[in-house]
């Protein structure tokens, strides 16, 4: 069968960034997928910006940006900028990697356009700060027609909507009532809702018993990354961003170089990206491949430093490689 080529804007990021972005050009290389790799620095946010614009795909690391008083954080400024309007991060356990709990599976579909992330603050009175929660209908209805249509492509039974409505009445009540009026378009799929502290003792207790979560922004980003901690930490915390004519592959969190040592990096996080960057382009089969080897070698004990062992990065590279 004939591969396609695809450009991919590939953002190496910083700290590890560079190390684990060339151990998936290497993998990549070796699975044969014909992907020709657009490197761009990523602070400086329009070239990065126009290039994953003009490419349509772009996988990034984390960028250690110094935050600058009276600016708008760096990633929230990138994807404000790339035009992404929510996240899917699908946070499940991959044999052999430790976790606190087994048999998770919960796609968290986030909204990533405004709540506090608007970042509207304002000082009322000496000592008093106001910051601003924006909610619109439009952007409600975004994030759960495409979480009730994932769960729907995917064979998914239930939809839950995270919220905080028995407080905010009037923005978190719009949430959860477009989340009631959509789920009528959907008689196929269960759809419920759940208090945000209630959902965040539920996954801690019970994460298994969670399918589909639709979140706002700031709600999002919290439970995702709880589900991640529960089902292994930094190697189940990717994320993917979609917006008008972009998909982004972005890992949020990284370490540095001076804390985990020259080969210490954690690669699997990055190589996970590559899986669904794999599938995306249409090369599902390699995509397989790619992750029965990252879990052939956590199940053989390949632990790097942030997953409790000491496996050099070089080591995880050489392994996957020679089992795909």
């Amino acid at each position: 069968m004939t591969t396609t080529s695809r450009t991919v804007t590939l953002i190496e990021g910083d700290g590890v960034g560079p190390q684990v972005a060339s151990v998936v050009r290497d993998v990549v290389r070796a699975l044969g997928a014909d992907i020709t790799w657009d490197i761009q620095d990523g602070h400086d946010v329009d070239s990065a910006v126009a290039s994953i614009k003009a490419n349509g795909i772009g996988l990034k690391a984390k960028v250690q940006a110094r935050a600058l008083a009276r600016q708008t954080p760096y990633t929230v400024r990138f994807r404000r900028q790339l035009g992404i309007e929510l996240f899917e991060r699908h946070v499940h356990n991959l044999r052999g990697l430790p976790a606190r709990a087994q048999g998770i599976d919960i796609m968290v579909i986030r909204e990533a356009t405004e709540d506090i992330y608007a970042g509207f603050e304002h000082v009322v009175t000496p000592g008093v700060y106001e910051s601003i929660k924006v909610t619109t209908r439009a952007a409600c209805e975004r994030v759960h027609r495409h979480a009730f249509e994932w769960a729907r492509a995917n064979g998914r039974k239930r939809v839950t909507t995270v919220h905080k409505a028995n407080i905010m009445k009037k923005a978190d009540g719009m949430f959860l009532a477009v989340g009631n009026t959509m789920a009528a378009e959907y008689p196929d799929l269960v759809h419920d809702d759940v208090i945000v502290d209630a959902l965040c003792m539920q996954l801690v207790r019970r994460p298994h018993t969670f399918d589909v979560l639709v979140c706002g922004n700031l709600f999002g980003d919290i439970v995702s990354d709880c589900a991640a901690g529960m089902a292994g930490g930094l190697a189940v915390a990717t994320a993917i961003g979609r917006g008008p004519g972009v998909t982004l592959f972005e890992n949020t969190h990284s370490t540095t170089v001076d804390v985990v040592g020259e080969d210490g990096a954690n690669p699997y996080p990055f190589l996970g990206l590559a899986c669904d960057l794999l599938k995306h382009i249409g090369e599902a089969e390699k995509a397989a491949r790619l992750r029965f080897a990252c879990e052939e070698a956590l199940v053989a004990g390949l632990l790097p430093q942030d997953c409790g062992g000491t496996t050099p990065c070089s080591v995880i590279h050489g392994f996957v490689v020679e089992r795909i």
